[in-house]
């Protein structure tokens, strides 16, 4: 509130009392308390905060004579140069094997001893498209079904892991835990530590019966949903 001075009632002028001083320039903050159910939080007063977009400052190679700064430029120049090649080359191989691959299930269509791979020529030399037995997991059998029908547990079945979080578990009963697993999850509090990793995958013998008992046609389809692992090879077919 202000006050008035005796020259106020006089005609003189009002003085209003003078706002409180500001802390000087060296002292220490004072942390108000935490309110009821806040958080409490460390106060820095005037340290320096790490500016998170800030370089890391590295030592500097002396490189009087150029030489290393000329190797450098090479280096960045030919990273910038293989990965536009390795780009293009791996376009290539994709196209490549997508062209292969009707003639890999056609060519071998009721056969049980299948060839790993199918060769191409070139004026360069052979370059072979290797199909591995090796398939992606799926999430369900909902595409698999328009292709396989009935038949689809017969080429596929369930597939699942079991995954445990160690950062979820109590440190000092984590050998315990592990010694008797699933019995004592739900006693510790730790159920929520169990992750399940389901999906579907092909049987064992599928890499070989699908050639034998599905036509080329079911083969293209089922690749549309699963596609077989294939790789390009060029080195020692020259």
């Amino acid at each position: 509130m202000p006050r008035h001075n005796a020259a106020a009632s006089n005609g003189g002028s009002v003085v209003l009392d003078a706002p409180p001083a500001a802390p000087a320039a060296n002292s220490v903050p004072v942390t108000p308390p935490a309110k009821a159910g806040g958080l409490k939080k460390v106060s820095f007063g005037k340290i320096a905060k790490k500016d998170e977009t800030t370089k890391t400052a590295y030592p500097v190679f002396p490189d009087e004579l150029g030489k290393a700064s000329e190797i450098a430029a090479r280096i960045l120049e030919r990273t910038e140069q293989f990965e536009a090649l390795k780009g293009a080359l791996e376009t290539d191989k994709a196209e490549l094997k997508f062209m292969v691959t009707p003639h890999y299930f056609a060519v071998n269509h009721g056969r049980h001893e299948v060839p790993s791979s199918v060769s191409v020529s070139s004026p360069q030399g052979e370059v072979l498209v290797t199909f591995q037995n090796r398939y992606p997991m799926l999430a369900d059998e909902t595409g698999l079904l328009p292709v396989l029908g009935e038949r689809t547990g017969e080429f596929y079945r369930q597939s699942f892991e079991l995954k445990i979080k160690g950062d979820k578990l109590p440190a000092d009963k984590t050998q315990e835990l592990m010694d008797r697993l699933q019995s004592l999850f739900a006693e510790f509090g730790a159920a929520d530590a169990l992750e399940v990793k389901e999906g579907i995958k092909p049987v064992e013998q599928f890499h070989a019966a699908r050639h034998l008992d599905l036509t080329p046609e079911q083969n293209l389809a089922l690749e549309q949903v699963c596609p077989i692992v294939a790789m390009v090879k060029t080195k020692g077919r020259r």
